[in-house]
């Protein structure tokens, strides 16, 4: 009788085990996440220039305000990830800012700085992951390609009767300088596809160029260097920058930008 249970519990253990084993066949198994070797992402942003800048005549010849550059940038970035939270990483940016408008009554209707510049960097980039998406912090240096400043005069009547109308600009060539760049933001993943995935992020940078205007022209264009000088004189010229009487001069570029990317990691 003992012998007889024992059979009947080994022959249902075999048959159960075809099924059991079918059983975990047809189990779903869930769909491995995306392995992401790299990524590419476009950014816009605006931010402030925070370097020495001059301040700008406010109505009369006592009176002045702060420039409060700011303005626009785009760009873009590529990594390549060295490990799951590090990745090597190229970016280019594009910068434009202005100031506010300044003027001195009756004789500048209006001054105001303009500056456009170019920059390559190279770094790295680290990821912390944290809620749903990762916090990352970038750091990289690189280089600001030669550049402009210029500063742009609108006459006022006052000045008719020197023969001096219409408006005048000064143009601050420089050249190529070098720097870095830092960053702090969150990254938040939008969609995954097929061969990767899309995200979202918004980051604060600052970057900090230097350069110099060595060998490099100033152009006066019916431009008042000297509004004190009486009587005040427009002049036209181009003047290199260099030993003798136009030294040259260091130029720092510094901003402080909000920037918000869409990115893909395949």
């Amino acid at each position: 009788m003992h012998i007889r249970s024992t059979c009947i519990v080994v022959i249902g253990l075999y048959l159960a085990s075809p099924a059991t084993s079918r059983a975990e066949d047809k189990a779903p198994v869930p769909a491995p996440s995306p392995i992401t070797m790299a990524f590419v992402e476009a950014e816009g942003g605006w931010g402030a220039q925070i370097g020495e800048l001059p301040y700008l005549p406010d109505g009369s010849p006592t009176q002045y305000k702060h420039p409060l550059t700011l303005g626009w940038s785009a760009g873009a970035t590529a990594g390549w990830f060295v490990a799951d939270d590090l990745a090597l990483i190229a970016s280019y940016q594009y910068r434009t800012a202005s100031t506010r408008e300044g003027s001195l009554t009756g004789v500048l209707d209006k001054v105001q700085g303009r500056i456009h510049f170019h920059t390559v960097a190279v770094g790295v980039r680290l990821y912390h992951a944290m809620g749903p998406g990762r916090l990352r912090t970038e750091f990289a240096a690189g280089f600001l390609l030669p550049f402009e400043t210029k500063l742009e005069y609108e006459y006022g009547p006052a000045l008719a009767p020197a023969g001096i109308r219409g408006s005048g600009t000064m143009t601050d060539k420089f050249n190529l300088g070098y720097g870095m760049q830092a960053q702090i933001g969150y990254e938040y993943p939008v969609y995954d596809i097929s061969y990767g995935r899309l995200y979202g992020a918004l980051a604060l940078e600052m970057r900090v160029f230097q350069s110099n205007n060595r060998g490099r022209a100033t152009e006066l264009e019916n431009f008042i260097p000297d509004l004190a000088a009486m009587p005040p004189v427009a002049v036209t010229s181009s003047t290199e920058n260099d030993n003798g009487f136009a030294p040259p001069r260091a130029y720092s570029v510094q901003d402080l930008t909000l920037r918000l990317a869409v990115g893909m990691r395949f």
